[in-house]
């Protein structure tokens, strides 16, 4: 029984996981400028895979995270989607949250600041093209391999 438990501690303890990531980045630029605030997704080509997601920094910088905080992604085939949505007008609710509340004192502010705004629901706008955010039509791919790094750099246009 002792040699039993000793095989099992010794496979859940240490050496490589079949979910092994490969650290991925990258740059997202509209018409030459970098976009800050975008959702870059890498979604597997296959069924049964998993996505990778980030978000640009202020010089349009992205690391992917799969399972670990900028981890980067699976090895595999990708589609890539990038979108830019922000809510119009601010959000009341959000801005109302000021640190150091407890959790309910933060609920109650969001709430009677939503309620104080008239807003009924909220507007988004998107400040990339439709298409980026569609795997379908983005035309934007990434194939992820084992043992090194990979930067991936995604050049958007506004027509």
């Amino acid at each position: 029984m002792l040699v039993g438990l000793v095989v099992i501690a010794s496979h859940g303890c240490g050496g490589g996981s079949p979910l092994d990531t490969v650290p991925v980045s990258g740059t997202v630029t509209l018409d030459g400028t970098p976009v800050e605030g975008a959702t870059v997704v890498f979604a597997p080509t296959a069924g049964d895979g998993t996505a990778a997601t980030g978000i640009t920094d202020r010089n349009g910088r992205y690391l992917l995270t799969t399972l670990a905080p900028n981890d980067g992604a699976l090895p595999g085939s990708y589609m890539v989607m990038i979108s830019k949505t922000e809510r119009e007008g601010g959000d009341p609710a959000a801005e109302a949250v000021k640190p150091g509340m407890t959790p309910e004192e933060a609920t109650r502010a969001a709430m009677e600041a939503h309620m104080a705004s008239g807003q009924a629901e909220a507007e988004f706008v998107d400040h990339l093209p439709a298409r980026y955010k569609n795997p379908g039509a983005s035309g934007l791919t990434a194939e992820v391999a084992r043992g090194e790094r990979k930067e991936f750099d995604f050049e958007l246009t506004s027509d």
